[in-house]
Formats: structure tokens, sequence, C-alpha cells
């Protein structure tokens, strides 16, 4: 039974870091802070804050990747801002594939274990 469960996770994982991932962390970390801002204002905050809990969410790969989360997370929030929730999930999944095409995460996830 835990061989069938792994070669569905197997099979599964590539399409939701590819495009479940981008659709629905973009939605609760950029979509929905992005309606804060338009009704409080604060770029720089709510910017800040949802980059931060969006770096947070993979603290299983590392601190270095949550740096590296965290910095793209504000550059997600910039994408957001100027041209969109669309762009913005387009940017993470590009990032998702340049991260699974030289294999960072897996190496991570073993240098985590």
């Amino acid at each position: 039974m835990i061989k069938k469960w792994q070669s569905f996770i197997d099979i599964l994982e590539p399409w939701w870091t590819l495009i479940g991932a981008p659709v629905v962390q973009e939605f609760i970390f950029r979509f929905i802070p992005y309606q804060i801002f338009i009704i409080y204002g604060r770029f720089y905050l709510v910017g800040i804050v949802s980059s931060t809990l969006f770096a947070m969410i993979h603290w299983y790969f590392g601190w270095w990747f949550v740096l590296y989360t965290f910095i793209g997370g504000l550059v997600a929030w910039f994408v957001m801002v100027n041209y969109g929730l669309l762009w913005v999930i387009i940017l993470h999944s590009v990032a998702n594939i340049i991260l699974l095409k030289f294999r960072v995460l897996q190496k991570l996830k073993t240098n985590h274990d």
C-alpha cells in the first residue's frame, strides 16, 4: 500500500510544483494581500508580511531556501501589484521549472533530511 501511495505522489509532485502550488500560493500570498493593499494601502508592509509568510511555509527546505523564497516573494509582490495574478503565477511556475531542472529542491530535501 505504501509503495502505491509513493508512486502516486511521485507522479503528482511535478504537476503540483508546476501548476498547483503556483496557483494556490499566489492566490493566498499575493492576491489576498493585494486586496488588503487596495483597501488599506501600505504597499511595503503588506509586501513584506506576505513575503515573510510565503517564505516561512518553505522552511522544510532549509534556511537558505527561506531567504530565497522571501526575496522571490518580494519580486512576486511587485509583479502582482504591477501586472496581476496571471503574471505572478507564470513567474512562480517558471521559477519552479528552473528549480526542478537543476534538481535544487531534491538536493535541498536530501541535505535537510
